[in-house]
C-alpha cells in the first residue's frame, strides 16, 4: 500500500531512532482521533504534586494509508524508563507500513502480519540491548560471587556504578495496546494491562462498552493458568509484583525473560514465564460502532482508586460520552477526561491520604467512528473536513427508544453506558445539526428536513417547529420518576 519512502536500512539502535531521525514524523496524524495525557504524580503531605520519574508513556495515532482507510493507534506504558515504550512507538509503525498489508490482504493475512509485528518489535528491542547484556556479564565476572556487597562497593565502585546503568537499560520494558483498522475491520492486540474499550450501540440503540483487550497480570486467572502450566505455583505467584509491576506479558524487560532464572519465584519455570505473545481480537466496523478507547492503566486505576468503582470501563466511557457533547475536538474530549480523573484522584488523596501516595502516567487515545462532537464542522466530518468512514450523521436514539439500563448485554458481553447521557446528546444535535441532514444518506426518519419554502409563522409570529421534542421530554420525566436523574437534573435538561 502507499507509504512513506522506506530508508535503505532501518537502524533503531538503543535509542529507538531510525538513522538519527524520528521517521514517524513523516506519517500523517489521523484526524478522527485525539490524545489526552498527564505525567505521573507523587503527593507531598501538603497535597502538592510532583513527578516521581520521567513520563514513560508513548502513543501513536497515524493514518498509514488514506486511500485505503488504514489507520494505526497504540498506547505504550513503559516501566523502568521510557526507552522501550519509545522504541516500540517507532518500530511498530515500520513493521506495518511497508507493503506487508495490501488492499487485497485477507483478514487472516492481516491478523498474521499484525501478530508478527509484536514479535518483530520484541526481537528488535532485545537485539538493541545485546551489547548491554554482554557488558554486564563481563563486569559481573570481575567481582567474586562470594564477596559481600559492602566490600564490593569499596573495591569496585566504578564497576558497580556501570552495572546499575546497564541494568536499568536491560530492565526497561513496556506494555502495548494496539489498534489497526484496515478494510473496515478493527484488529486489537495487547500485551500487559493497558486496555482497549469499544463503545457501540446494541440492537435497541443502547450504548455499551466492551473490553477488547486482556489484562495480562499475576492477578489474571488465564495468566495464572499459563504460568502454572510452566511449573510455577499459582498460590505463590498470584498477585505478586514481578520487579516493579504485575504484568506477565510485555515488550522488553530482559531480566524477566532471558534472565528469569535469577528470580527465585520464576526460576522453576520450564520456559520463559513473561512473554510477548499478544492477545488479538478482530471486530468488523459497522453502523453500531461509536468510538474506541485505548488507555494506559494509569487512567482506569487512578479512577478506581479515586472512586472505588467496580464498573470502571463503563464509567470512563460515560465520561467520554459526556465530553463529546461538551467539546469541539476529539483531543479536547480526551484531555478533559484525563484532567477529570487526575482531579478526582488528587481530591481523594487530600481527604484520605493513607490510601495512596501518588499515581502513574496517564494516556488516553480516542478514535471516533460515528459519535457527534459539538460544533458545526464535527458531525460526519473530521477536523480536516474529510468524511469519516461509516455512518456518522444519524442521531443517537433518545431515551424513550432505548431499553432499560438493566437489559441483557449484547452478544460478547459489555457494560451499558447511561441512556441519560445518550439523550442529552440527542437533544443537542436534534436542534443544532438539523440543517446538515440533507447531506447524509442515513437521515433519521424522526427528523424532518427544513423546508426550502419561506418560513411559516404561527399566530404569535414565531417560526413553526419542524422538530418534535415531545419524546425527549417524556423520556426525561420517566427517568426522573424512576430515580435515574434528580429533580435538579430534570430542570436543567428541560
Amino acid at each position: 500500500m502507499p507509504s512513506p519512502v522506506r530508508p535503505a536500512r532501518l537502524d533503531f539502535g538503543i535509542s529507538g531512532y531510525a538513522n538519527n531521525d524520528i521517521w514517524t514524523d513523516g506519517l500523517p496524524i489521523c484526524p478522527l482521533s485525539g490524545v489526552g495525557m498527564s505525567a505521573n504524580q507523587m503527593y507531598r503531605e501538603d497535597g502538592t504534586p510532583c513527578s516521581a520519574h520521567e513520563y514513560e508513556d508513548r502513543s501513536i495515532h497515524f493514518c498509514l494509508d488514506r486511500e485505503n482507510q488504514t489507520y494505526l493507534y497504540a498506547v505504550f506504558d513503559g516501566h523502568d524508563g521510557a526507552k522501550a515504550a519509545y522504541f516500540a512507538s517507532q518500530r511498530l509503525p515500520a513493521e506495518l507500513s511497508f507493503e506487508q498489508i495490501t488492499p487485497k490482504s485477507s483478514r487472516e493475512k492481516v491478523r498474521e502480519v499484525f501478530a508478527t509485528a509484536f514479535h518483530a518489535v520484541e526481537e528488535a528491542f532485545l537485539e538493541s540491548i545485546d551489547h548491554c547484556i554482554a557488558e554486564r556479564t563481563q563486569l559481573l565476572d570481575k567481582i567474586p560471587e562470594d564477596m559481600p556487597q559492602v566490600e564490593a562497593a569499596r573495591k569496585f565502585p566504578e564497576t558497580l556504578d556501570r552495572l546499575q546503568e546497564l541494568e536499568k537499560q536491560i530492565r526497561c520494558g513496556t506494555t502495548a495496546v494496539v489498534a489497526l483498522i484496515h478494510a473496515g475491520v478493527l484488529y486489537v492486540g495487547n500485551l500487559g494491562d493497558s486496555r482497549a474499550l469499544l463503545c457501540k450501540k446494541d440492537k435497541c440503540g443502547v450504548l455499551k462498552v466492551k473490553q477488547l483487550s486482556r489484562d495480562h497480570t499475576t492477578s489474571s486467572h488465564e495468566e495464572l493458568q499459563r504460568l502454572a502450566a510452566l511449573g510455577l505455583h499459582k498460590h505463590k505467584i498470584e498477585g505478586v509484583r514481578l520487579g516493579n509491576h504485575e504484568i506477565t506479558r510485555c515488550i522488553g524487560n530482559y531480566f524477566l525473560k532471558g534472565g528469569y532464572k535469577e528470580f527465585d519465584i520464576l526460576s522453576p519455570a520450564s520456559a520463559e514465564p513473561v512473554i510477548s505473545v499478544p492477545h488479538i481480537d478482530v471486530v468488523p466496523i459497522d453502523d453500531s460502532c461509536s468510538f474506541l478507547l485505548l488507555m494506559s492503566d494509569g487512567l482506569y486505576k487512578s479512577y478506581q482508586e479515586a472512586t472505588g468503582s467496580q464498573q470502571v470501563n463503563k464509567e470512563i466511557a460515560q465520561m467520554v460520552v459526556e465530553q463529546f457533547v461538551e467539546q469541539a475536538t476529539i483531543t479536547s474530549v480526551a484531555q478533559t477526561v484525563v484532567d477529570k480523573v487526575v482531579r478526582l484522584h488528587h481530591d481523594r488523596y487530600l481527604t484520605q491520604q493513607n490510601n495512596f501516595s501518588g499515581r502513574d502516567d496517564i494516556t488516553l487515545v480516542i478514535r471516533n467512528f460515528s459519535f457527534r462532537l459539538r460544533g458545526p464542522c464535527s458531525g460526519s466530518r473530521s477536523p480536516a473536513g474529510a468524511l469519516a468512514p461509516g455512518p456518522s450523521c444519524a442521531l443517537e436514539p433518545p431515551l424513550a427508544e432505548s431499553r432499560d439500563a438493566g437489559s441483557s448485554e449484547e452478544e460478547g458481553g459489555g457494560e451499558t453506558v447511561s441512556d441519560v447521557c445518550t439523550s442529552q446528546q440527542t437533544s443537542l444535535h436534534s436542534s443544532s445539526n438539523a440543517s446538515i441532514f440533507h447531506t447524509s444518506s442515513t437521515e433519521s426518519s424522526d427528523v424532518q428536513r427544513p423546508s426550502l419554502n419561506p418560513l411559516q409563522l404561527d399566530e404569535d409570529g414565531r417560526i413553526v417547529s419542524y422538530v418534535s421534542f415531545t419524546p425527549y421530554y417524556q423520556a426525561l420525566r420517566e427517568a426522573n420518576k424512576k430515580g435515574i436523574i434528580s429533580d435538579t437534573q430534570l430542570q436543567l435538561y428541560l
